[in-house]
């Protein structure tokens, strides 16, 4: 018969791959996939070409269209900010190389955050400071990967599903905001394509993953 801790360990597995699979999947969803598809490739957007193309619509450079384009950037923050403290947490005990994965991960998506061209005068721009911010602070949690672990999860939980709700939110809010103008830039009718639903879903399976980790929690059989 398997110990406590055992089956404490067997009974999160499960979660342990879910969560896994959605932080990627959000991962893959709010860097590189499309939110915007029309042929050809050129006129594809994911959520970092959004957050530079709105500027150029003319109702937003007429200001009769107010948008946060930074909320376009919010799931991947999201993501990538809290992605060190998932991988190096006691709550969801991933192996070692799956932890080491996850930290690699990190950096290519933190510099994802970053405006297209990277020089000081544009990364330290008005405009741009945020982005860079953003981006040094995921940067700055990998060093400090080897102590994350010892954040309570009383901590942790509140923050993570604050960040992995708001952030889906905030975007999809911004993308409908700016759905219309987009749709007369294109001259022709636009929807959400899978890399805006892969964000939202997956965040949701973040939530529900890292909840269903919790320790104590015990499954029948």
């Amino acid at each position: 018969m398997l110990s406590n801790r055992q089956a404490t360990t067997d009974s999160r597995r499960p979660w342990q791959w879910l969560l896994l699979f959605a932080c990627l999947a959000v991962a893959a969803g709010a860097s590189f996939a499309p939110w915007v598809h029309r042929p050809p490739a050129a006129l594809t957007l994911t959520a970092p070409d959004l957050a530079e193309f709105v500027k150029f619509l003319p109702q937003v450079r007429s200001g009769t269209l107010a948008v946060h384009r930074l909320a376009f950037l919010a799931p991947l923050f999201a993501v990538t900010f809290t992605l060190p403290m998932v991988a190096v947490s006691k709550r969801v005990r991933f192996p070692r190389l799956v932890q080491i994965v996850l930290l690699v991960a990190v950096c290519p998506l933190a510099l994802t955050l970053l405006p297209p061209v990277w020089s000081p005068a544009v990364l330290t721009n008005r405009e741009f400071f945020p982005q860079t911010v953003a981006g040094a602070a995921c940067l700055c949690l990998l060093p400090a990967s080897h102590w994350l672990h010892l954040v309570p999860d009383k901590a942790l939980t509140p923050l993570f599903f604050l960040v992995w709700l708001a952030a889906p939110a905030l975007a999809l809010w911004q993308f409908y905001r700016v759905l219309p103008a987009v749709a007369t830039a294109y001259a022709a009718p636009i929807a959400p394509a899978w890399g805006l639903w892969v964000v939202v879903v997956g965040s949701l399976g973040m939530m529900a993953a890292w909840y269903s980790c919790r320790p104590g929690r015990q499954f029948p059989g």
